[in-house]
């Protein structure tokens, strides 16, 4: 591999190379690119793709990698800088090469400007790089130095971060991104928990000895189904089949939440129009609104959504969610208030 990378890099510079010849007073001489300026590159490539292949010979999952390692948790927008050698993986979320030469080490190939990255592909400097976030969140593995410059953007991460504060979001488990997954597809069931818990009704969810008519609810979601279905707060999507893992979409969780803020309720299935409605009562904005209609609907949208959704006040009442979760022992005053200041980032407008 390390050989093909070479070849790459030799494509690469050979521009410069004949430039430098073919101009009457270069700046920089033929001779010193295709000597020492070559030379110094080739090894800081290669011992980056060594620190690099030590680092996965080693089996630590990204979060454990060696010094020099780096999880970087991202937000659209966001530019991250890196010198010549940095040698980058792309976890989770969407990211393109946007300035300087990168290098597929995984698939041998340089990476030519807008062009998406590869998840689980290992890319390399060639010169300084240049990758911009396509996507609401993104995880980054670099191995090296960078800058990072940070978009406006929402921050779900820190969305994520508040609500797990609150008990009110949890992880999938997986070994990055602190194990949030916010760049996969939410499912019906993870939909399901979430709108219980903002509802303050987990506890009695899990404690329920009802049962439910579905055959495909896992052990971990039973609870939550039965008593979803006991209250008659969700059905099945067919005859014994509840959906569980079937893809949540933007519209089907919106309307969860404004049953849980009490703009509606069990029965009503014209989903379609619930984007709308949670504009017309203020639980989205229309910044909002446009996001959930034009992006992909992503688990950083799930958290981004909840964590505002604390700010809307209940229907009929002046009363916001988050105060309702206060005064049923969901939460205290003190814990709200630490998981707000995780949150730096502007609520989109």
């Amino acid at each position: 591999m390390k050989k093909t990378i070479a070849l790459l890099l030799g494509l690469t510079f050979s521009l410069a190379v004949l430039a430098a010849a073919g101009s009457g007073d270069p700046l920089i001489s033929r001779s010193y690119l295709e000597g020492d300026f070559f030379r110094t590159l080739e090894k800081a490539v290669s011992d980056r793709l060594d620190a690099s292949d030590a680092v996965i010979r080693s089996g630590r999952t990204p979060g454990e990698a060696a010094a020099g390692a780096q999880e970087l948790l991202l937000k659209e927008g966001d530019v991250f800088s890196c010198r010549t050698g940095v040698t980058a993986t792309l976890l989770g979320g969407e990211a393109h090469a946007s300035g300087g030469v990168l290098v597929d080490v995984t698939a041998g190939a340089e990476i030519p400007a807008g062009q998406l990255l590869q998840a689980g592909h290992r890319y390399i400097a060639a010169e300084s790089a240049e990758l911009t976030v396509a996507s609401p969140a993104a995880v980054l593995l670099c191995e090296g130095g960078g800058t990072l410059t940070a978009s406006p953007a929402p921050d779900c991460f820190a969305a994520a971060r508040a609500l797990r504060s609150l008990n009110l979001f949890q992880g999938s488990g997986s070994g990055f991104g602190e194990g949030f997954d916010l760049h996969l597809a939410p499912t019906r069931g993870e939909g399901l928990v979430m709108f219980l818990r903002i509802l303050g009704e987990e506890k009695q969810a899990l404690a329920w000895t009802g049962s439910h008519p579905f055959t495909d609810v896992p052990a971990w979601l039973d609870r939550y189904v039965a008593w979803a279905y006991a209250q008659g707060y969700a059905n099945g999507v067919d005859a014994g089949q509840f959906g569980c893992g079937q893809r949540l979409s933007s519209v089907e969780y919106v309307e969860f939440l404004l049953r849980a803020l009490g703009y509606s309720v069990a029965g009503v299935d014209d989903y379609a129009t619930s984007l709308e409605r949670a504009l017309t009562c203020g639980a989205l904005t229309a910044g909002e609104f446009a996001m959930l209609r034009n992006q992909p609907f992503l688990r950083a949208h799930v958290a981004y959504i909840s964590y505002y959704s604390l700010d809307t006040p209940v229907s009929g009442s002046s009363q916001t969610l988050s105060r309702r979760l206060i005064a049923a022992g969901t939460m205290t005053e003190d814990q709200l208030s630490a998981a707000r200041a995780q949150v730096s980032t502007l609520r989109l407008s």
